[in-house]
């Protein structure tokens, strides 16, 4: 009996589970049903889809008075809870910026040389007899390239054995498709993606020496907190994040994106020059150790080091979102709790200076950087020339 019931609760739960992750049913999303939508007799040729215009002026207009509504509500109902709520970090809430205090920032720190940003790049070149990774990470400020890093990971393939070329060849297919189901085998991508976040951190934290330091994505990515398969990468990460988060704290991250629906919604209720500290990153932190496969052995003390990190870090990092634009996107930030506001700050005065996409243009420059001098072809063409020498 038990079992029947676990089983009809499941059922019950699936369809709200395929629909939103507010529950909504795909008619209740869509204003038809799911059945009607699949109805090939329902859609229309191409010469018809024209007439689609109307419809579809109605739908936009529709859509941006319900977006007015819903902005008009959070920002009445849900901005002042920001800061009153229980557990909410030092300085939470919607702060507004003068521009003029932009340009103070511009003018006596990022175009002065005080702020460096780090970015990297991760290029793979898969041939038969082996995998080349090459990993770049570079670092700038507007006074000039101050370092670019480059590394090289060769991943040779085991020798496969048949009494055949096709049997050789299919025994190394199988072998590649084995590994791929293996998370652990050879270098995964997110293993390569891990390698590509230390160096990013390396960099930060012990190459930079300017007072605020920029980097691109999350400041504890899943990547280093699982170590991606490897104690190692862990044992490693951790005192690099002791030393820029905890240590020397004036940094600020920016992903290119974000799925943080919370941080998205209110960013996007934002107006242009405000910006807000919502949360802190000790939600974040517990559910990805808790939910980490640590195993045994050497994994036990790595996860010791990260459970030590996590007891000095709480409450002492922070998220929030910024928008610099009417005609720009609103952008999530990451930043130590004590600096977060001229975190928020730093970061705006560098993305206003792209309004229309309102994203800071200081890592788009060292990601620029890193791309020009370690292009994707730089291990291609000579790969193919060695190959091509020894009759590959």
């Amino acid at each position: 009996m038990a079992n029947s019931a676990v089983d009809e609760d499941e059922a019950k739960s699936a369809p709200r589970a395929a629909g939103s992750a507010a529950g909504r049913s795909y008619e209740d999303a869509t204003g038809e049903r799911i059945e009607d939508t699949l109805d090939i007799d329902n859609w229309d040729p191409a010469h018809r889809m024209a007439e689609q215009f109307d419809r579809l002026q109605r739908e936009i207009i529709a859509a941006q008075v319900r977006e007015m509504e819903t902005r008009r509500d959070i920002r009445e109902q849900a901005f002042p809870l920001i800061a009153r709520r229980e557990g909410a970090p030092r300085d939470a809430g919607v702060h507004e910026v003068e521009l003029g205090e932009l340009r103070t920032v511009q003018k006596h720190l990022l175009f002065s040389g005080h702020v460096q940003a780090v970015d990297g790049a991760s290029v793979v070149h898969q041939t038969l007899p082996m995998t080349i990774f090459q990993t770049a990470i570079a670092l700038a400020t507007y006074l000039g390239d101050h370092g670019t890093w480059g590394h090289r990971v060769f991943q040779k393939d085991v020798k496969v054995s048949g009494r055949t070329a096709l049997d050789r060849t299919l025994a190394l297919l199988a072998q590649r498709k084995a590994a791929e189901d293996a998370e652990e085998a050879g270098v995964s991508d997110m293993l390569r993606r891990g390698l590509m976040a230390n160096a990013e951190l390396a960099v930060m934290a012990r190459k930079a020496e300017a007072p605020w330091r920029m980097g691109h994505g999350h400041p504890l990515p899943k990547e280093l907190l699982t170590g991606a398969g490897m104690p190692e990468l862990i044992e490693l990460s951790v005192p690099l994040f002791r030393e820029l988060l905890l240590d020397h704290k004036r940094f600020v991250y920016v992903p290119r994106g974000s799925n943080d629906r919370l941080l998205r919604t209110i960013g996007d209720a934002l107006l242009p020059l405000e910006y807000a500290i919502v949360d802190d990153l000790n939600s974040y932190m517990h559910g990805v150790i808790t939910q980490g496969h640590y195993g045994t052995g050497r994994f036990q003390k790595a996860l010791r080091m990260l459970e030590s990190f996590q007891a000095d870090a709480s409450g002492k990092l922070v998220a929030g979102v910024f928008r610099v634009s009417p005609h720009s996107s609103s952008q999530v930030f990451y930043a130590h709790a004590e600096h977060a506001s001229e975190a928020a700050i730093v970061a705006m005065a560098d993305a206003v200076l792209v309004e229309a996409r309102g994203y800071p243009m200081l890592l788009d420059l060292a990601g620029g950087i890193c791309r020009e001098m370690f292009p994707s072809d730089a291990i291609f063409k000579p790969a193919a020339a060695v190959m091509t020498q020894y009759g590959a």
